[in-house]
């Protein structure tokens, strides 16, 4: 059945549309197209030729001109609308016209590595060009490590690999950075936070590493569609770029609905699961013969909605039609992983089940429908999502199914809020005193430092601290590394310092590695008792060993699954200042944070009732980070607001509070709805007053907390109308949050939030 068949019939169900909150319809657009550059070389000529292409996307052939002007190019436009053309095309050019010189292609993640090192195979194979082409990463054998270094032409690697294996090692690179000509920067916007600001960072060492080698080589950096691209690209290499984001590519009729599913208690405004929501909506795509791709929040939940779908199709039915779905996300052993990517690629998959790990730009072939199971706490990832529904250029769908979470609701309720928003900013902070000193310590491992020399700026004072360290000596005018450790080891560009956890299956003895997971997230999904799921199967984990790394693994038969749960507690280390905002005083300052992992629940497979609970005896984990206390201090309008609450209801309506600032942040900050850590605070002990704290959740802090206090007013506003907008009577996981409380209370905590948070808006 085509696509815009079971369009037809949403349209005509009456128990789809009742819960239907926009259904946006984005004609079609033609391509702007230009005349092959008449520079380009015959035999590139004739490879485009070979795959159709005889003319250029306008922003692809504005994108020529501009690299082979020299100017460093940032290219941003939709998903599937040709940006690896724009950088290929001229770095293949430049390769053929100059025989020795190199290019360097860096993607976040290995499995891009692996999709370009196929997409550039195409070009080059079919024209015929001797041009050697190498990924250097974690997978790549010894053997061909060697071969790569010595002769490739172009090397394909991630910041990682970058950061812990090439430039350390940099003297066995000579030839390839005295020649480097191109910096290709894929999927820019995914730099951003704590990987932004490593990443930063690295490229100044990058970039310090090719002034040595005497070469200078051009930038060009490629991106979805963010807020401050330009911006971006300068914080992140230190250098201006032209900016090209004018979509020249052709596009077929999207139809991008945002669904709200239906309540099934409206007392405590209780609604339908996402995870059941969305296999719902799968699988009738699926066995109308779409093909789908659903993204979920979680690793949990691709499992759970791909187990679900398998379940269902597992008849008569799909024997006959052989629809297979297949799960993808993080933790997956590389050959799992690009064996559902080819599968994608020929067809013989039609469905998969994601986490963000496929938001980004991986051919996985044509894909009519998008289902989101919860909706991103960004635009720019939104679209994102949507966008891998549609490559072809036909028509397409995207079902964005909002969860219970307030963040949600507050999206699918104010849906021109959400789709009229501008994609978000960027946000990096390359000085992070914690970033910065991990990076200069590589970078000194790397080469000396000259007195006054720049990296961002003048990094004199913290040369003359990393010496008094003992791990840099001053001589002769230069800073060198006098430390017997190797820097790079130390230091994680994605914001957590520990080794991961590697997954092993011990079921009859088998002793194999089936995945492998963070430290911090194997805390809470890989303790002793917890089931694991991976590609279907179940697994229940018979010891975590942090220590080691490892956790043991049996295959399992139950019939539930667990969901940690975390306890926090707060100390205030050092307080740097205090300013008056929205109605309150603004504390800036160091805390410590310590997290216990201390219950677990078990959840029954397919009601997801509640069955159970377990202990875990796991360590405390710390973290010294950045944080705000945002104190309703004596005659504030946060203050006064508080007072008009009656005493037993203080206490739900402060936590509510933070609940609700911290689901609706990532709406007004670029961040995970995970990157914010909140508590509220009836009289705090170091304060002595009652407040918020607000606190980045990574080591050392990325700014979030800081830069908080320029949207508060805004964030206190969408607070207030998630609360106006919910229709349950007392408050729901929907608005304020669980009242576990309600039946101590005499009166209503959403009414009681909700006033207090009209007082606090107005006072101020």
């Amino acid at each position: 059945m085509a696509l815009r068949e079971i369009l037809d019939e949403f349209k005509k169900d009456t128990s789809f549309n009742e819960n239907v909150t926009e259904w946006l319809v984005i004609p079609p657009r033609e391509g702007e197209f230009e005349k092959l550059p008449v520079d380009i070389s015959p035999v590139l000529k004739t490879a485009l030729a070979a795959k159709g292409i005889k003319k250029l996307y306008s922003h692809q052939a504005l994108s020529w001109q501009n690299i082979r002007s020299g100017k460093d190019t940032v290219v941003v436009t939709p998903t599937a609308s040709g940006k690896t053309l724009c950088y290929n095309l001229p770095v293949l050019q430049t390769l053929l016209e100059e025989p020795s010189s190199r290019a360097l292609y860096l993607f976040p993640t290995k499995a891009l590595s692996q999709d370009q090192q196929a997409a550039l195979n195409d070009i080059t194979l079919d024209a015929g060009l001797k041009i050697p082409i190498f990924t250097f990463d974690g997978d790549t054998p010894s053997s061909i490590r060697m071969s790569a270094r010595q002769g490739g032409r172009i090397i394909i690697t991630n910041p990682d690999m970058l950061h812990t294996g090439v430039l350390p090692n940099h003297t066995k690179w000579i030839e390839f950075f005295a020649n480097l000509k191109y910096i290709v920067l894929d999927e820019l916007h995914t730099y951003t936070g704590v990987f932004g600001s490593h990443m930063a960072n690295l490229m100044r060492r990058l970039l310090r590493i090719c002034r040595f080698y005497g070469a200078d080589p051009l930038i060009i950096a490629a991106s979805a569609t963010i807020g401050n691209p330009g911006e971006l690209a300068e914080m992140l290499a230190g250098r201006h770029f032209e900016l090209v984001d004018e979509n020249g590519a052709p596009a077929g009729e999207k139809h991008l609905i945002l669904y709200n599913p239906p309540l099934v208690d409206r007392v405590q405004g209780i609604r339908r699961g996402v995870v059941l929501e969305s296999r719902r909506l799968a699988l009738r795509l699926l066995k109308a013969g779409v093909k789908t791709i659903v993204f979920t929040r979680s690793r949990i939940h691709a499992e759970l909605v791909s187990g679900y779908i398998n379940e269902s199709l597992a008849n008569v039915f799909n024997e006959n039609h052989r629809i297979r779905v297949e799960s993808y996300r993080g933790g997956y052993l590389p050959n799992e992983r690009r064996a559902v990517e080819k599968g994608l690629r020929e067809g013989s998959i039609q469905g998969v089940v994601s986490t963000n790990a496929l938001e980004l730009g991986i051919d996985i072939g044509g894909l009519d429908a998008a289902v989101l199971a919860g909706l991103p706490s960004s635009v720019a990832s939104a679209w994102q999502r949507a966008g891998r529904a549609g490559r072809s250029g036909d028509v397409s769908v995207a079902v964005m199914i909002g969860s219970a979470s307030p963040t949600d609701q507050y999206l699918v309720r104010h849906p021109y809020y959400f789709l009229s928003r501008s994609p978000e900013s960027a946000f990096i902070d390359p000085s992070n005193l914690y970033i910065l000193s991990d990076h200069l310590k590589c970078a000194a491992f790397e080469l000396p430092f000259e007195d006054g020399e720049d990296f961002g700026g003048n990094p004199g004072d913290m040369l003359a601290y990393l010496e008094e360290e003992g791990v840099l000596r001053h001589t002769s005018g230069r800073w060198f590394w006098s430390d017997r450790s190797y820097p790079s080891e130390r230091v994680s560009m994605r914001g957590g310092g520990e080794e991961n956890v590697v997954i092993v299956d011990q079921t009859k003895g088998r002793n194999i590695v089936i995945g492998e997971m963070d430290s911090h997230s194997a805390r809470e999904m890989l303790h002793d008792e917890a089931i694991y799921l991976h590609r279907g199967e179940q697994y229940q984990v018979k010891k975590l060993d942090l220590e080691n790394h490892h956790a043991y693994v049996e295959s399992s038969e139950v019939n539930y699954y667990t969901d940690a749960l975390v306890k926090s507690d707060i100390k205030v280390l050092d307080e740097d200042w205090k300013r008056q905002t929205a109605g309150l005083e603004e504390r800036l300052g160091d805390l410590l944070v310590r997290s216990e992992v201390a219950k677990y629940k078990k959840i029954r497979f397919g009601t997801h009732e509640n069955i159970g609970y377990g202990d875990i005896h796991l360590p405390e984990d710390e973290m010294h980070t950045r944080g705000v206390f945002l104190a309703f201090v004596p005659d504030s309008p946060s203050a006064r607001a508080l007072e008009g609450v009656s005493e037993e209801m203080k206490a739900p309506v402060v936590s509510r509070t933070a609940t609700l600032i911290r689901v609706v942040a990532p709406v007004f900050l670029l961040s995970k709805p995970g990157d914010l850590g909140v508590a509220g605070r009836i009289h705090d002990p170091h304060h002595g007053v009652s407040g918020i704290y607000a606190y980045d959740n990574y080591p050392g802090g990325i700014g979030l907390a800081e830069s908080l206090s320029d949207r508060l007013p805004d964030l206190l506003q969408a607070a207030l109308d998630l609360i106006e907008a919910c229709p349950c009577e007392k408050g729901c996981p929907s608005c304020v949050g669980a009242m576990d409380e309600r039946d101590l209370l005499s009166g209503n905590p959403k009414d009681a939030t909700r006033q207090f948070l009209e007082a606090w808006i107005k006072g101020s």
